[in-house]
């Protein structure tokens, strides 16, 4: 399961917003606040993931960006990453995908503190602080509320503690939704031959997951009791296509440290609750990474130890009474069908079409007369990113 988080989007959200406070602060009586970072445009080390206890870990490597760059992500490559116990022991994570660093579940030892060690292709070395692994307690339920105001649905999520250990929670979702193509496609053509589509072979359902791209924090520091009881977490239409067939969502909670907490809480500021023009400017956020090769550069993260509890909640259409209003494009819209006669049957005709099904003449005898064809982007359901295979848990 892969476990990272996405932080550049972020980061490089927060400097334009920075940038924009800035401007304001040229034609206004107050002082612009123009940060470092932007004057300087460095390409930045940007380090994102935490160490998962109970499960796989994903390190993401990528290098900050100027704000006049169309690229939102720039990937560092080739990069010595190893997670180090405090007596010595090391862990190397392996580049699965540019700039993205990831080791099995590790058999580690809860008694002692961990940290990031970073090597990069230009030699620089950077390590974080050590950290304790932080453990949580169990998710008690995930629930959806229906709000008739803007024809919505909003999940909610219930959690406590017993023990009073935890405190300090993060969240992260990923959706799943099932989906259908345009029209079922019944025969296939092979070495110029039609042949019937066996049911296993099908391209009409898919099921595709997505993360939600965001985080969700949480503290229960002033409570007497470590509950988060009716927390909201994010909201979908319910005129969207995801819900027509039905709908889940995989709830992930990390359990974090204070200081974890605070990095996040800052992140998170900086990335989505500003804008306006009394609104606090943008901070730093705090990093507990150091280069040790060049102390005087700067680096963008937060490395924190912890493990992952998860819940998924899964609903179908008729369990919403939703929406009041027309359902949003699917994207098949544009779908139009095409003839091909029995004699135009070959493969340059059929190149990027797929044979929905036959077409007979409408007096008897009812003889076929050719095949009714759609483009391979209309009948066949991976091309809008999911699989075939349905996950064990949908109903």
């Amino acid at each position: 399961m892969e476990q990272y988080t996405l932080l550049t989007k972020s980061f490089r959200k927060r400097i334009k917003q920075a940038f924009i406070v800035a401007l304001i602060g040229v034609s206004a009586c107050v002082d612009p606040y123009s940060p470092s970072i932007i004057q300087d445009n460095q390409r930045i080390l940007v380090i994102e993931g935490q160490l998962i206890s109970n499960d796989s870990t994903f390190i993401k490597l990528s290098r900050s960006k100027p704000i006049e760059s169309d690229n939102i992500f720039e990937p560092e490559q080739h990069a010595i990453v190893d997670v180090e116990t405090e007596d010595g022991v090391k862990f190397q994570l392996q580049e699965k995908a540019a700039g993205i660093y990831a080791a099995p579940p590790l058999n580690l030892d809860y008694s002692l503190q961990y940290r990031l060690h970073v090597r990069t292709g230009d030699t620089e070395e950077y390590v974080s602080d050590f950290a304790v692994i932080k453990h949580g307690h169990e998710i008690d339920s995930v629930t959806f509320k229906e709000i008739p105001e803007g024809d919505l649905i909003e999940f909610y999520v219930y959690a406590h503690d017993p023990g009073n250990d935890t405190r300090y929670y993060m969240w992260t979702c990923d959706e799943t939704f099932m989906y259908n193509s345009i029209s079922r496609s019944r025969y296939y053509f092979e070495n110029n031959q039609i042949f019937a589509r066996a049911s296993s072979e099908e391209l009409y359902n898919c099921w595709k997951t997505n993360s939600t791209n965001n985080f969700y924090l949480t503290s229960t520091e002033k409570l007497a009791q470590d509950v988060v009881y009716d927390f909201p977490l994010y909201q979908i239409r319910q005129a969207s296509p995801k819900l027509l067939l039905g709908y889940s969502v995989l709830l992930k909670q990390y359990a974090l440290t204070a200081e974890g907490y605070q990095y996040w809480s800052s992140i998170k500021l900086n990335s989505e609750e500003l804008g306006g023009l009394f609104d606090p400017i943008p901070s730093q956020s705090i990093s507990n990474f150091r280069c040790l090769s060049t102390p005087s550069k700067q680096v963008i993260g937060y490395f924190g130890a912890t493990s992952i509890v998860t819940k998924r909640i899964f609903f179908t259409r008729q369990e919403i009474k939703g929406p009041s209003t027309l359902y949003d494009a699917t994207g098949y819209e544009d779908c139009g069908g095409n003839f091909i006669a029995l004699d135009d049957i070959n493969a340059t005709n059929l190149e990027g079409l797929l044979i929905y099904d036959g077409v007979y003449n409408l007096v008897e005898p009812f003889e076929l007369q050719g095949y009714a064809t759609l483009t391979k982007e209309c009948i066949d359901c991976r091309f809008k990113g999911g699989v075939l295979k349905k996950p064990d848990y949908w109903r």
